[in-house]
């Protein structure tokens, strides 16, 4: 190969062009990275400033001839010199076939325009991608395109064009056999990449690496087979010279040992939840049902809810056809819930209780509306504040004997719930103090009601009929508007009967009668019937009975 060749430049005596291109094949062929090929680089680049000498020397021999062949034959030569090299070749590229290529090249070669002849099928083999890969497999063997010995001349919008479109074109063909899930399509297709010959360049080898990497990371479909035939062909392997990004490099490690943490995970969720670690396996990856995550949620604390935070993150990055199959197809179906106000079915019951006490004691004495809502709302908040204070006492030791709890009370009430949704220690003893409290101030009927309040929120929850009519289709900020309704019912509602009271007619035996006026107005201080304090008789006069 001649140094002209090497360069990619036709013989010529202007060093400056020499050294210009040079310059720029210098950025492409470094000596840290391919010291041989910078050798013969340099050693043409030499040899050319050398011939450049000599025929500088020709050239002002030729510029002597040049009159003598103006004279020659003009009427011969005026007709191919009205004709541009770009007409030249034109009929040459048109309705090519790759059994004429070679052909068509050395026509082009002998009428002296080679250059015109790859610029014009540079940008057929761009226009016409789909109807061209023998034409461009032809054109990188045979002008080596996409590669350091490719003609310095051509156009950078036409190469650029064309690397995007092998990128695209190999980086497509490995995405759909990802997507299929087609493991030997994926395998056949990266078996391929020798055709490829413009991924020799160095840039192109870095480009690949980062093109698989995030191609296998960010498709939720991961297999083993497809990892270890990359890691095999694209030199991945654990040390100094991994040719894998780092950080790719260690999430696909990750991803690689995902099989045997999800099995160690689910094997966690079956067990007794005597940890974090396991109340979060548990909610997040157990096979049951939304509204029995959505039960076992209400019993977590702070420190299981930030374990369900790592454990979800950890998912959400690293396994995301795990985390596809999760309810509402995210790991993070839950973050509603750690806010929650769960204690609310406590307070509700209370309240009922309060007044179905008070009105089944004041109502037949013929206290008024305003009175028996007075009591109700002094004893609710007094058995609230009550109740909030065993709460926060209560739970936190229930919460450490969770694993006993829950071992006593599935011996215990295995026959009546048998789904295990309630706990004796947890959730019916504080229930059993408060129904008793409540009994022993307001009455009897104020336990029932509370027992029963509570039952019954506990049937709708398990039966998930809220959260299948309401709660499962509509947005956070529906449920608060729809919350906030409630409250303001509610509030009104109270309001309206406090007001209704205060306008009642007074009763008989209600008020300051005026028989003690009508008695002694008269009458002298000193008399009997008119001495201090008055009498009941002067005060509220005598009823008349039939």
């Amino acid at each position: 190969m001649s140094c002209w060749t090497l360069l990619g430049l036709p013989a010529t005596p202007d060093t400056r062009t020499i050294k210009r291109h040079y310059a720029q094949l210098l950025k492409q062929t470094r000596p840290d990275e391919d010291p041989e090929a910078f050798q013969r680089l340099r050693e043409a680049y030499e040899q050319a400033l050398e011939q450049a000498h000599w025929l500088s020397e020709e050239h002002d021999d030729a510029q002597a001839c040049a009159v003598d062949d103006l004279r020659h034959d003009l009427t011969a030569q005026q007709a191919p010199a009205q004709l541009s090299p770009a007409q030249r070749v034109a009929p040459l590229l048109e309705g090519i076939r790759i059994e004429q290529l070679d052909l068509r090249h050395e026509q082009a070669i002998e009428a002296d325009c080679a250059l015109e002849f790859e610029l014009g099928l540079l940008r057929h083999c761009v226009e016409r991608p789909g109807q061209s890969p023998q034409l461009l497999a032809w054109g990188f063997e045979t002008f080596n395109w996409l590669s350091a010995w490719q003609r310095l001349d051509l156009p950078d919008y036409l190469t650029d064009a064309l690397l995007q479109q092998c990128r695209q074109t190999l980086e497509q063909s490995l995405r759909n056999a990802l997507e299929q899930q087609d493991d030997d399509a994926f395998i056949q297709a990266y078996a391929r990449r020798p055709v490829h010959g413009w991924l020799h360049d160095l840039d192109q080898r870095h480009w690949f690496n980062q093109c698989l990497a995030q191609m296998l990371l960010q498709n939720p479909y991961w297999s083993s087979t497809v990892f270890q035939a990359v890691c095999a062909g694209q030199g991945w392997k654990a040390g100094k010279d991994n040719l894998c990004p780092d950080t790719e490099w260690n999430r696909m490690l990750v991803r690689e040992q995902g099989p045997a943490f999800i099995a160690s995970q689910r094997v966690l969720a079956m067990q007794a939840p005597s940890s974090p670690e396991q109340r979060a396996a548990y909610l997040l990856l157990a096979p049951i049902s939304l509204h029995r995550r959505r039960a076992f949620a209400r019993r977590l604390n702070e420190e299981d809810w930030a374990r369900c935070r790592t454990l979800s993150s950890h998912l959400h990055a690293y396994y995301p056809q795990v985390a596809a199959e999760m309810p509402g197809g995210t790991p993070f179906f839950w973050r509603e819930w750690e806010f929650a106000f769960n204690a609310w079915p406590m307070y509700l019951a209370i309240l009922i209780a309060c007044l179905a006490g008070a009105l089944v004691r004041y109502a037949p004495q013929g206290n008024g509306p305003g009175e028996i809502l007075g009591v109700t709302l002094f004893w609710g908040a007094c058995f609230a504040a009550s109740a909030a204070l065993m709460h926060w006492l209560w739970q936190p030791l229930a919460h450490r004997a969770w694993v006993r709890d829950h071992a006593l009370s599935a011996r215990l009430l295995h026959r009546f719930d048998p789904g295990r949704n309630l706990l004796l220690l947890r959730d019916l003893l504080p229930a059993t103090v408060l129904g008793s409290a409540l009994g022993f101030v307001c009455g009897p009927t104020s336990t029932i009601v509370y027992l029963g309040m509570l039952l019954g929120i506990a049937g709708v929850r398990h039966s998930g009929f809220s959260t299948r009519i309401f709660w499962r289709h509509s947005a956070p900020w529906q449920r608060r508007l729809l919350i906030g309704l409630g409250c303001v019912l509610v509030a009104a509602g109270l309001v309206a009967l406090k007001l209704a009271s205060n306008y009642a007619t007074v009763t008989a035996n209600q008020g300051l009668q005026q028989w003690s006026e009508r008695l002694c107005a008269q009458m002298p201080a000193s008399a009997r019937e008119c001495a201090a304090p008055a009498t009941t008789d002067q005060w509220y006069g005598r009823e008349d009975t039939p």
